[in-house]
């Protein structure tokens, strides 16, 4: 049972992490309903570190790109100009809002986490998102292009707009991707160029969740992977899934935005929400 558990829990997370339906809200939710356990806490580690070693599989050479012009670039004045240089000042506005309320707020929002009602109906909130924003995003798109004949691009005001989207996603039920993407379309930007910037934003923050669970493991009890084989090998199955079904949602996504809207989702988003409730009222 543990083995079947890591593994739906291993996809739930590779998923939803990137799908812009909400992981945190699905790891609330899902449980929920199976009436299972919160899972440990090395679990949770391990999860997020498979979701960003499937991130940075698929988009190790922006990743690498923007590092290293943005290093060169603190040293070497021509660096600066470059388009590499400027993202990389475009990801660090936007992680800002998320790491300045998740640090001010954490306990707060984790009270969140412990009732599944609210995920559910924040759900409905992300459907809502994705919806209007895409209807003013295709707007906004179409003038600017006729205006300037030319694709609208991430600046400074709209990467900190979307770095608030995104710490306002911190609550489960709020999806970051969608609440991202979604606000880069607002401005116009075209849908494949706010995915891929929502995905690369969303590595300093996997990366954050990632150290903040290790520290809050080690701060409680410490972090101990258990001997028992069946408690390992459920753990290296929650990994291997994660990192998949991460590595699809990834790549899929970036196919599928260049020719659709994300509205499928917003519709999924719906209909999970009224499966919840339904259950719900049922065990009330």
């Amino acid at each position: 049972m543990e083995i079947f558990k890591s593994v739906v829990l291993g996809i739930i997370q590779g998923l939803t992490e990137f799908f812009p339906v909400s992981s945190s809200g699905h790891l609330v939710i899902f449980p929920y309903f199976f009436k299972w356990q919160e899972p440990s806490i090395y679990f949770t580690v391990t999860l997020h570190f498979a979701t960003l070693a499937a991130l940075l599989t698929v988009l190790y050479r922006d990743a690498w790109l923007i590092i290293k012009n943005f290093f060169l670039g603190l040293f070497i004045k021509k660096y600066r100009e470059d388009s590499g240089f400027k993202l990389a000042l475009h990801i660090i506005i936007a992680s800002i809002p998320a790491a300045v309320i998740g640090y001010l707020f954490n306990d707060f929002i984790e009270t969140f986490f412990s009732k599944p009602i609210f995920s559910a109906a924040f759900l409905i909130l992300t459907a809502a998102i994705l919806i209007l924003f895409e209807f003013i995003g295709k707007k906004n798109e179409s003038k600017y292009s006729s205006i300037t004949g030319q694709d609208k691009k991430i600046n400074y005001l709209t990467a900190l707009i979307i770095g608030i989207s995104q710490a306002v996603a911190i609550f489960p039920g709020i999806s970051r991707s969608g609440s991202t993407i979604s606000s880069a379309r607002i401005f116009g930007v075209k849908r494949e160029d706010a995915v891929r910037f929502s995905f690369l934003i969303s590595i300093p923050v996997i990366f954050g969740s990632f150290v903040f669970e290790m520290a809050k493991g080690f701060k409680n009890s410490g972090i101990k992977i258990s001997h028992d084989n069946i408690a390992l090998i459920a753990v290296i199955a929650g990994f291997i899934f994660a990192y998949l079904s991460g590595l699809f949602a990834v790549k899929f996504l970036l196919k599928f935005s260049i020719k659709r809207n994300l509205n499928i989702f917003a519709v999924y988003c719906v209909i999970l929400s009224i499966i919840f409730f339904v259950v719900y009222f049922i065990r009330k």
